[in-house]
């Protein structure tokens, strides 16, 4: 809402003509309902879709009269010639503006590439997650909205300030190395400091519940600020914020589990089995699966391992679909039991639908959703499902409705990459992990649609770790990333704690 008043203040006073907004496709609906609800005179026009001649006349029509053009990163990769010209000469944008912008934290991506090809004259990003893996994605981004010119090259970045930041947090890292690090992470923030807006939940909700009581009831609260209210009816205080609580909850492999992740890493044979091809990568992949549940490997690996003794040998010598072997025939008491996670994750939802919870179940994997789904269906949970096989919009928007105003649904099962980004499900206050992520903001992302201004119960999130496993692995290195993006955001704890 802030971005919507601050183009509104600007086309009203004529200080900008044309804007381009770019953000995941399921973020179009709401983006479009904010401007109409806020700036109803103001021409939006949406750059997507299946046919090409609407696009068109969209997009020209802004261009010609002027107003906003909403498109998806999709559209921006596969069409930024068409978004940079008009009537055969090159078109500059007033402002464009990325939502979620760290889709573009790879420079050398597609995506990244396509973005900085479009010619504009500013350039807005918005992103809970400036840095997620490591500082040169923060460069990207600084270096994308700044054209280049507020951090160096990439490899003078690197040289100046991700090594020493990054030397200063190993283990074996010098008094020196820490002192330098911290005197780097200190100007980088200093140089930073006036291109970048940070403000927490907390931060936000302080400064909400302040103005509100100046106001009298004469403005609305919204999402970054004050706005004066047209619907004076709609002008609620907002609820406080509430309290998140974050446990891990440590399991341990099944025995099945247990035997199979051993002899993966101890016996060649037995890799050459699970895999398809041989690099680490594929290694930790199946590894991580086998953490989950032995059944996500493929069908050939599930026979020969004696998982399975009723599926005949010739269905499986040549199917190497990891995904792809059914579970129909297996018992539910089976599957669990082949499961640390599953033995864990069941008896926690049935003690949490007994307390009258509703809960986010949210895993990398497909198949487990198909197992989750199953069981908890046979076990009279009621049951909604997002995944990436659910591409219409209006479906999704359906189904996080329903969940939203059904409490008979008590779980909801997503993938973590689709069901992580730009929905609302405050209709849940408990959220499970099931399996951790390398990437710390992406389980941050998936909380983050529970635990959101507007939730009015506290929140607990499960993360489940399978002991002893590289999931234990990641989960450290999460640990790792995440004190790095505290220390290069402005937390002032202490970040070698």
């Amino acid at each position: 809402i802030q971005v919507i008043s601050f183009l509104s203040g600007m086309y009203d006073n004529e200080l900008v003509k044309h804007a381009l907004l770019v953000m995941p496709t399921s973020l179009i609906t709401n983006w479009t309902k904010e401007f109409a609800k806020w700036t109803p005179g103001m021409r939006v026009k949406e750059f997507h879709g299946t046919s090409k001649g609407e696009r068109t006349r969209n997009l020209e029509k802004v261009q010609r009269r002027g107003g906003v053009v909403i498109t998806t990163y999709t559209m921006l990769m596969n069409n930024w010639q068409q978004l940079s010209s008009y009537r055969d000469r090159e078109f500059t944008w007033d402002y464009m503006i990325l939502d979620e912008a760290h889709k573009i934290k790879t420079s050398s991506t597609k995506t990244a590439k396509s973005a900085s090809a479009i010619p504009s004259k500013h350039r807005v990003l918005l992103t809970g997650t400036p840095v997620q893996n490591n500082l040169k994605e923060m460069w990207a981004l600084f270096d994308f909205a700044c054209h280049g010119t507020l951090l160096g090259t990439a490899k003078t970045f690197k040289t100046e300030y991700e090594n020493p930041i990054t030397r200063a947090r190993e283990k074996d890292a010098t008094p020196g190395e820490k002192v330098l690090g911290t005197r780097m992470s200190e100007n980088l923030m200093a140089i930073i400091k006036p291109y970048f807006l940070r403000r927490t939940k907390a931060e936000v909700q302080k400064n909400k519940m302040s103005s509100t009581h100046q106001s009298n009831g004469e403005y609305s609260d919204n999402e970054d600020g004050l706005v004066q209210n047209p619907h004076k009816d709609f002008g609620a205080v907002m609820p406080t914020l509430t309290r998140k609580n974050d446990l891990i909850g440590w399991t341990y492999l099944s025995s099945a589990q247990e035997d199979i992740y051993r002899q993966f890493i101890s016996l060649d044979h037995i890799k050459e089995l699970l895999m398809t091809s041989r690099s680490p990568l594929a290694e930790l992949t199946i590894l991580k699966k086998l953490c989950d549940h032995p059944r996500l490997l493929s069908a050939a690996a599930i026979a020969k391992l004696g998982l399975d003794e009723n599926t005949a040998e010739s269905q499986q010598s040549d199917d190497t679909e990891t995904d792809a072997h059914s579970i129909a025939n297996i018992s539910d008491d089976t599957l669990i039991s082949e499961s640390g996670k599953l033995v864990f994750l069941f008896a926690l939802l049935e003690r949490l639908r007994e307390e009258g919870h509703r809960t986010l179940v949210f895993a990398h994997y497909r198949k487990v959703l198909d197992i989750l789904e199953r069981i908890l269906g046979n076990r009279g949970f009621k049951v909604m499902r997002l995944d990436g096989t659910i591409t219409q919009i209006a479906e999704r928007e359906r189904r996080i409705t329903k969940f939203q105003t059904d409490k008979r649904y008590s779980v909801f099962l997503l993938t973590t990459q689709v069901g992580g980004v730009g929905i609302t499900l405050t209709a849940a206050d408990r959220v499970v992990i099931y399996d951790p992520s390398w990437n710390p903001a992406t389980d941050a992302q998936a909380v983050d649609r529970a635990y959101r201004i507007g939730q009015t119960e506290n929140v607990v999130i499960y993360r489940l770790i399978t002991c002893g496993t590289v999931e234990e692995k990641i989960y450290r290195r999460q640990v790792f990333k995440d004190s790095l993006i505290r220390q290069n955001t402005g937390d002032k704890k202490n970040p070698f704690r």
